[in-house]
């Protein structure tokens, strides 16, 4: 494994002369004292210095050997009758070593843009992955702050009632009490009842003043037998005569059916 993947991208750039300024200096500086990176540079040399030999073959261009041919032929009557023969003009050619050091340049130019467009690339998503972090965090810190309102107001509220929920017979240690107010919900929270298995749950019910027992929700405790229900929504036009908790199949049922081990009345 690499020790420095930073440097990863930057010795065929080095080598072909786009690192410049402080980049340049530094890399240079890293690569004299790193016995990691110097096999790296020579071999980032040979692949420069392989690229000349990789350019095709340059051709003089064919209205030039055309212009060359037309030239002789004008000529060649002349020095037949014994006229003076007039050498002639060379046009100039670009050896083929030039071409294979335009080749060079311009096979470097387009790795130093497709590394740079890469870099940009990936520095714009880790932008756009910050920002959606903290659209995500001032969400979730809008939510909480507006739940801890909503607790606040229900608990303050002048119409909130205080509910004591005990077992249903004798006077045992599990302990149950519910803030309710009939327009902001209800919370509520239990101690000292013990933990049910996984295929049962303790189910919160509402008894109205008229009509059937109303669901408000499922819990389970912990292992010290503390559980809660933080902010049920209640439905609306029932007013509470009572408050109870029952034992019920996990899920939770339409209408209780278990065994009530929590009540208490609306005073």
């Amino acid at each position: 494994m690499n020790a420095h993947p930073q440097y990863d991208e930057d010795f065929e750039l080095y080598e072909l002369g786009v690192l410049d300024g402080k980049d340049r200096a530094e890399f240079k500086t890293h690569v004299a004292g790193c016995a990691e990176c110097r096999p790296k540079i020579e071999a980032a040399r040979s692949h420069v210095a392989l690229f000349a030999l990789a350019a095709p073959p340059s051709e003089p261009r064919p209205e030039v050997r055309e212009r060359l041919l037309e030239t002789f032929r004008a000529r060649r009557p002349q020095r037949l009758q014994g006229a003076p023969s007039v050498p002639a003009r060379r046009r100039p050619w670009t050896p083929v070593w030039a071409w294979a050091g335009v080749c060079v340049i311009l096979l470097a130019v387009a790795i130093w843009a497709a590394i740079n467009n890469l870099r940009l690339s990936k520095r714009v998503a880790e932008l756009e992955l910050s920002h959606q972090q903290l659209v995500t965090s001032n969400l979730e810190l809008d939510a909480k702050a507006a739940r801890a309102q909503a607790v606040l107001d229900l608990l303050t509220g002048p119409q909130t009632i205080q509910v004591e929920l005990s077992p249903a017979t004798a006077h045992p240690v599990p302990h149950g009490k519910a803030f309710y107010n009939r327009d902001k919900g209800l919370l509520f929270y239990t101690m000292s009842l013990h933990s049910l298995p996984t295929n049962h749950i303790y189910e919160l019910w509402l008894i109205p003043t008229v009509g059937k027992p109303v669901d408000i929700g499922i819990f389970n405790t912990d292992t010290q037998g503390n559980g809660q229900l933080i902010l049920t929504a209640l439905p609306q036009g029932l007013t509470a005569k009572a408050f109870a908790v029952t034992i019920e199949p996990a899920g939770g049922v339409p209408a209780p059916s278990g065994p009530m081990v929590l009540v208490g009345p609306v005073s």
